[in-house]
């Protein structure tokens, strides 16, 4: 199988590193339950030790931040923590989900043409999903056809890493599973029941996601969300910290892109911006640190989400 080449270089050398803490007011439309902020809510050391990362698609920060469109991000981002450096590594989507689990460039063939699991487009090199072993990981996925599926209406495996690591596949069945919906489902049942796992990926559909669909539609859709997620024990106990970030911005090639991320914890200061430059290879840092699992490759290099958004 065609397992991949060693990691990129450091994404610890550019770049600002500033955080500041600049609490705003959201807008009229948004959804914040009961009135009350998402974040700040608990202060001491965090107890933090399980990370969700909800994927979105295709779209600049500059398109997202401060968007009309988005009253809902934007509260979130007002309310918790926002990545203002944050870049996505290359073009098109797949190369940035394999690295944000594996910490290693994928930005060559096969997987720079979007490849659907299988024959050359596996790869036998370590991952997150097997870093935290069978009982820590879970994928949700909207409109898959069947757990561990490639098909689905709307739905993209390419959107979706865990399909993709030969370690893992005996786990996939399982652990890869249909999203639901907000009242019934994986996705639902674990966020009420508490029972979330150390790392998690959630990928909304293309309409969802902002892939086919309208930044209006993924807006809504995390809105939809958001409020059951943070109202679950695993959040409200400080235990989950939720990470919103887009796959890639503009452009086109192995060429990075500036894109859109928000950090949400009850530990984490509203208003909380930081120039920091991150990558995707930070949010893989952030979920092994709170997994107590080993940095892979250029993860280990990688500036700290946790520091900065303080989780």
């Amino acid at each position: 199988m065609g397992a991949m080449a060693a990691a990129c270089g450091s994404s610890s050398n550019t770049a600002p590193s500033t955080t500041t803490a600049t609490p705003t007011s959201a807008s009229s439309s948004t959804t914040r339950p009961s009135g009350n902020r998402y974040c700040g809510t608990k202060g001491g050391t965090p107890t933090t030790m399980k990370l969700m990362v909800i994927y979105e698609e295709n779209h600049d920060a500059s398109s997202i931040y401060g968007s009309s469109s988005a009253p809902n991000i934007n509260m979130y981002a007002s309310d918790c923590g926002s990545a203002q450096n944050y870049l996505a590594l290359t073009h098109p989507s797949l190369p940035n989900y394999m690295a944000s689990t594996s910490g290693l460039s994928y930005a060559t063939s096969p997987w720079n043409g979007d490849c659907d699991p299988g024959g050359t487009c596996l790869t036998n090199n370590n991952n997150i999903f097997n870093q935290v072993g069978p009982e820590g990981w879970k994928a949700f996925a909207e409109s898959m056809s069947a757990s561990c599926s490639n098909t689905g209406d709307a739905y993209a495996s390419k959107h979706n890493p865990a399909e993709y690591y030969i370690d893992i596949g005996a786990q996939c069945p399982k652990n890869d599973v249909p999203l639901g919906t907000t009242s019934a489902g994986a996705l639902h049942n674990a966020v009420v029941a508490g029972t979330l796992p150390r790392f998690s990926t959630v990928t909304p559909n293309l309409n969802n996601d902002m892939h086919d669909g309208t930044i209006a539609q993924g807006d809504a859709w995390l809105a939809s969300w958001i409020p059951q997620i943070t109202a679950g024990p695993d959040y409200q106990s400080g235990n989950l910290t939720i990470i919103i970030v887009w796959d890639e911005g503009s452009g086109e090639g192995n060429v990075a892109s500036t894109v859109a991320m928000i950090a949400m914890s009850t530990y984490i200061t509203p208003g909380t911006k930081s120039s920091n430059y991150f990558t995707h290879y930070s949010v893989l840092k952030a979920a092994e640190d709170l997994a107590g699992v080993p940095e892979l490759a250029a993860a280990a290099h990688a500036n700290s989400l946790r520091t900065a958004f303080d989780f």
